[in-house]
């Protein structure tokens, strides 16, 4: 991923929440554009037992018309138990974000497939796509991470679809002592923090102390949907909103330099 570097950020200390794993590419744009960046993980992605609908997959892949991926950390978890090659050539995939496009692409055995991805970036966006619009009787399997919502499948079973979900991952709040946030921020305190799910932001501000949660509730802070904004002002927070159009890296770095700019 090539960084902008502009110096824009310059002065910014910006909390990164992503899961570790995600972290890389978004640090490294943020520090071309100047910012200190202070990585701090809210969600742990992990393994899950695997069931016997996980074990036979294989065999039943191709009982879908429709196969949908909500991140990518579905995709990854999918594929620990599917290849490109076994997918039928006539079954419609289809993705919520731009990550999880990209993801999804390097798994196919065909590159130039079509993956069926809504504007925005998001579940009301991928439902707005025409292919969901037309799902009466159609076999439909969503692979998410454990108790994710249930949004999707609820709406394309009320427009007569058959759902199943297959869950491939899970999420944890990460084993953090109680002051390892504190440590973090001795030398300087974030200016911005950035969360990219409300289970993250509830994860970070169910371990701070009272003092500190009312001082980073006091800093802007980058949400990536709408639906966000709701649960970040239940929490307290009283800055700043600042909401990326797209939630890939490039998107949350593009949303921090505009907002900088008019800052």
């Amino acid at each position: 991923m090539t960084a902008i570097s502009s110096g824009v950020l310059q002065g910014l200390c910006i909390l990164n929440t992503r899961p570790s794993h995600q972290q890389a590419d978004l640090k490294r744009l943020l520090e071309a554009d100047g910012a200190r960046v202070l990585c701090f993980p809210t969600i742990e992605i992990g393994s899950i037992e695997p069931t016997e609908f996980h074990l036979n997959l294989i065999d039943r892949i191709n009982e879908y018309q429709i196969l949908i991926f909500v991140s990518r950390n579905a995709v990854d978890g999918a594929f620990h138990y599917l290849h490109g090659s076994q997918l039928a050539e006539d079954v419609q995939l289809a993705v919520i974000g731009e990550g999880t496009f990209r993801a999804l692409a390097k798994k196919l055995h065909n590159p130039d497939r079509q993956i069926i991805k809504g504007e925005p970036y998001d579940s009301d966006g991928l439902l707005s796509s025409a292919a969901l619009n037309d799902v009466e009787a159609k076999n439909i399997l969503i692979f998410r991470g454990q108790q994710g919502r249930t949004l999707l499948g609820d709406t394309l079973q009320d427009r007569g679809a058959r759902v199943d979900h297959c869950e491939v991952y899970r999420r944890k709040m990460p084993d953090y002592q109680s002051d390892d946030f504190t440590r973090l921020c001795a030398t300087e305190f974030p200016s911005l923090a950035i969360f990219t799910s409300s289970e993250g932001m509830h994860n970070l501000t169910a371990m701070l102390d009272e003092s500190t949660l009312a001082k980073l509730s006091g800093r802007p802070w980058l949400l990536i949907s709408e639906r966000m904004r709701e649960s970040a002002v239940n929490l307290g927070h009283n800055a700043d909103i600042i909401i990326a159009r797209k939630a890939s890296d490039a998107g949350i770095h593009q949303a921090i330099r505009d907002w900088a700019r008019n800052n």
